[in-house]
């Protein structure tokens, strides 16, 4: 009887683990679905002030956004499917496309900073500083990413043999 009880909680964990899997998900469709809107609504304001530029960057800086969202509703539904294996790599890749973001976003902010605002020697320094960070953190996400393959690739040359 008592295994019997702590299956049913068991059970009942694993649906509300679920469905809260469901809500997020439904949440990150909805914040995906809001940036394309965005995307898509806010060219004409681009160019009507001649900012090709900005809008360019704007649309990068967005995508980007996006597909950090879409990698981390892959992992979600990889997670849903039930798979033992813990997926790593997803998250690496999310590191990864952040990092990018972010140094994108950096680049624009130098080379075009807001209109009265000068760019001191200071304020370039950090921005510098912040940059090579953030390259030395790409650096270890894709050297994580090599690791991990090579790992699962001898692992599963070994489960062959």
């Amino acid at each position: 009887m008592k295994i019997k009880k702590k299956s049913f909680i068991i059970e009942l964990y694993d649906r509300i683990e679920v469905f809260f899997y469901l809500l997020l998900m439904l949440a990150l469709v909805l914040a995906i679905s809001f940036i394309f809107l965005e995307v898509f609504t806010s060219w004409v304001h681009y160019l009507k002030k001649d900012e090709i530029i900005y809008f360019v960057f704007f649309v990068l800086d967005r995508s980007l956004l996006a597909l950090m969202l879409l990698e981390i509703l892959h992992t979600i539904k990889i997670t849903l499917k039930g798979s033992i294996k813990l997926a790593i790599e997803p998250f690496l890749m999310i590191g990864i496309i952040a990092s990018v973001r972010r140094i994108l976003v950096l680049s624009v902010e130098i080379a075009h900073p807001p209109e009265g605002c000068v760019v001191s020697e200071t304020m370039f320094k950090h921005y510098m500083l912040e940059t090579a960070l953030l390259i030395v953190l790409i650096l270890s996400f894709v050297a994580g990413i090599i690791i991990l393959r090579r790992c699962f690739a001898v692992s599963s040359k070994s489960s062959v043999s």
